[in-house]
Protein backbone atom coordinates (compact mmCIF):
# COMPACT_ATOMS: atom_id res chain seq x y z
CA UNK A 1 0.00 0.00 0.00
CA UNK A 2 1.36 3.36 -0.98
CA UNK A 3 0.77 6.72 0.74
CA UNK A 4 -1.19 7.88 -2.24
CA UNK A 5 -3.79 5.22 -1.55
CA UNK A 6 -4.50 6.34 2.07
CA UNK A 7 -7.13 9.05 2.43
CA UNK A 8 -5.88 12.08 4.36
CA UNK A 9 -9.24 13.78 4.58
CA UNK A 10 -12.16 12.28 6.53
CA UNK A 11 -15.00 11.02 4.46
CA UNK A 12 -17.83 13.46 4.15
CA UNK A 13 -20.63 11.24 5.39
CA UNK A 14 -21.66 13.59 8.22
CA UNK A 15 -20.97 10.98 10.90
CA UNK A 16 -18.21 10.60 13.45
CA UNK A 17 -15.80 8.10 11.90
CA UNK A 18 -15.16 6.43 15.29
CA UNK A 19 -18.72 5.34 16.06
CA UNK A 20 -21.41 4.17 13.81
CA UNK A 21 -24.80 5.82 14.18
CA UNK A 22 -26.41 2.88 15.92
CA UNK A 23 -23.67 2.73 18.63
CA UNK A 24 -23.65 6.45 19.44
CA UNK A 25 -25.11 7.78 22.70
CA UNK A 26 -27.81 10.19 21.55
CA UNK A 27 -27.88 12.03 24.92
CA UNK A 28 -24.19 12.85 24.96
CA UNK A 29 -23.20 16.20 23.43
CA UNK A 30 -20.84 16.02 20.50
CA UNK A 31 -17.19 16.56 21.41
CA UNK A 32 -17.73 15.78 25.09
CA UNK A 33 -14.81 14.16 26.86
CA UNK A 34 -14.88 11.38 29.40
CA UNK A 35 -15.60 12.46 32.98
CA UNK A 36 -12.58 12.84 35.26
CA UNK A 37 -11.52 9.65 36.97
CA UNK A 38 -13.36 9.06 40.19
CA UNK A 39 -11.78 8.25 43.53
CA UNK A 40 -10.50 9.86 46.68
CA UNK A 41 -7.46 11.44 45.07
CA UNK A 42 -7.05 13.72 42.12
CA UNK A 43 -4.12 12.59 39.96
CA UNK A 44 -1.91 15.50 41.05
CA UNK A 45 -2.91 15.70 44.73
CA UNK A 46 -0.96 14.22 47.58
CA UNK A 47 -2.76 12.08 50.14
CA UNK A 48 -2.41 14.63 52.94
CA UNK A 49 -4.09 17.31 50.83
CA UNK A 50 -6.95 15.08 49.70
CA UNK A 51 -7.81 13.64 53.10
CA UNK A 52 -7.11 16.82 55.06
CA UNK A 53 -4.84 17.57 57.98
CA UNK A 54 -4.69 15.23 60.91
CA UNK A 55 -6.85 16.52 63.76
CA UNK A 56 -4.85 17.88 66.68
CA UNK A 57 -4.56 15.95 69.92
CA UNK A 58 -7.18 16.85 72.55
CA UNK A 59 -4.80 18.98 74.61
CA UNK A 60 -2.11 19.54 72.00
CA UNK A 61 1.42 18.22 71.98
CA UNK A 62 3.19 18.07 75.32
CA UNK A 63 6.65 19.58 75.52
CA UNK A 64 9.24 17.35 77.17
CA UNK A 65 11.58 18.25 79.99
CA UNK A 66 15.08 18.35 78.54
CA UNK A 67 18.40 17.88 80.23
CA UNK A 68 19.57 16.60 83.58
CA UNK A 69 19.42 20.07 85.16
CA UNK A 70 15.65 20.32 84.68
CA UNK A 71 15.17 16.99 86.44
CA UNK A 72 17.58 17.96 89.24
CA UNK A 73 15.71 21.24 89.88
CA UNK A 74 12.48 19.29 90.30
CA UNK A 75 13.91 17.58 93.40
CA UNK A 76 13.06 20.80 95.26
CA UNK A 77 9.57 20.98 93.76
CA UNK A 78 6.19 20.34 95.34
CA UNK A 79 5.28 16.66 95.49
CA UNK A 80 2.17 14.52 95.49
CA UNK A 81 1.71 10.78 95.48
CA UNK A 82 -0.97 8.37 94.40
CA UNK A 83 -1.14 4.59 94.25
CA UNK A 84 0.33 4.33 90.74
CA UNK A 85 2.26 7.59 90.25
CA UNK A 86 4.14 10.26 92.12
CA UNK A 87 4.44 13.80 90.77
CA UNK A 88 6.74 16.75 91.37
CA UNK A 89 6.39 20.21 89.89
CA UNK A 90 7.75 23.73 89.89
CA UNK A 91 6.18 26.88 88.41
CA UNK A 92 7.61 27.76 84.99
CA UNK A 93 6.99 29.90 81.92
CA UNK A 94 5.57 26.96 79.95
CA UNK A 95 4.25 23.47 80.60
CA UNK A 96 6.97 20.84 80.19
CA UNK A 97 6.53 17.24 81.23
CA UNK A 98 8.94 14.45 82.09
CA UNK A 99 7.58 10.91 82.38
CA UNK A 100 9.70 8.27 84.10
CA UNK A 101 8.80 4.58 83.86
CA UNK A 102 11.52 2.30 85.23
CA UNK A 103 12.31 -1.26 84.19
CA UNK A 104 10.62 -2.42 87.39
CA UNK A 105 7.31 -1.69 85.65
CA UNK A 106 7.98 -4.33 82.99
CA UNK A 107 9.48 -4.95 79.59
CA UNK A 108 9.63 -2.25 76.91
CA UNK A 109 6.14 -2.91 75.54
CA UNK A 110 4.57 -2.51 78.98
CA UNK A 111 6.64 0.58 79.83
CA UNK A 112 5.70 2.24 76.54
CA UNK A 113 2.02 1.47 77.12
CA UNK A 114 2.17 3.12 80.56
CA UNK A 115 4.00 6.14 79.09
CA UNK A 116 1.43 6.52 76.30
CA UNK A 117 -1.40 6.39 78.82
CA UNK A 118 0.25 8.95 81.09
CA UNK A 119 0.93 11.30 78.15
CA UNK A 120 -2.70 11.07 77.04
CA UNK A 121 -3.96 11.71 80.58
CA UNK A 122 -1.77 14.80 80.88
CA UNK A 123 -2.98 16.04 77.46
CA UNK A 124 -6.61 15.75 78.57
CA UNK A 125 -6.02 17.69 81.78
CA UNK A 126 -5.77 21.44 81.39
CA UNK A 127 -2.64 21.95 83.45
CA UNK A 128 -1.17 25.32 84.40
CA UNK A 129 2.29 26.32 83.24
CA UNK A 130 4.84 24.31 85.19
CA UNK A 131 7.64 21.83 84.88
CA UNK A 132 6.09 18.51 85.84
CA UNK A 133 7.68 15.15 86.56
CA UNK A 134 5.50 12.03 86.65
CA UNK A 135 7.08 8.82 87.96
CA UNK A 136 5.15 5.58 87.49
CA UNK A 137 5.30 2.88 90.16
CA UNK A 138 5.56 -0.82 89.23
CA UNK A 139 1.85 -1.25 90.08
CA UNK A 140 0.96 1.08 87.18
CA UNK A 141 1.22 -1.86 84.77
CA UNK A 142 -1.96 -3.40 86.25
CA UNK A 143 -3.99 -0.18 86.21
CA UNK A 144 -6.44 0.47 83.40
CA UNK A 145 -6.77 3.93 81.85
CA UNK A 146 -9.58 5.11 84.15
CA UNK A 147 -7.75 4.04 87.33
CA UNK A 148 -4.54 5.68 86.15
CA UNK A 149 -6.45 8.87 85.25
CA UNK A 150 -8.02 9.10 88.72
CA UNK A 151 -4.67 8.42 90.37
CA UNK A 152 -2.84 11.12 88.38
CA UNK A 153 -5.55 13.65 89.28
CA UNK A 154 -5.34 12.59 92.95
CA UNK A 155 -1.54 13.02 92.97
CA UNK A 156 -1.77 16.42 91.23
CA UNK A 157 -4.34 17.60 93.79
CA UNK A 158 -2.16 16.47 96.70
CA UNK A 159 0.77 18.38 95.20
CA UNK A 160 -1.33 21.52 94.80
CA UNK A 161 -0.97 21.85 91.02
CA UNK A 162 -4.71 21.42 90.36
CA UNK A 163 -7.80 21.88 92.55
Amino acid sequence: MDEKDVATQPQETGQNPRLSGQDEDPGRPEGAEAPPSEGALAPHARRSEAVGPKPPAPGGKLLSLKGDRAFQRLRKGRAGRGRYVSVKWLPAAELRVGIVVSKKVGKAVVRNKVKRRLREILRRLHLPQAHLLVVASPEAREADFAELFRDVVRALRKSGLVQ
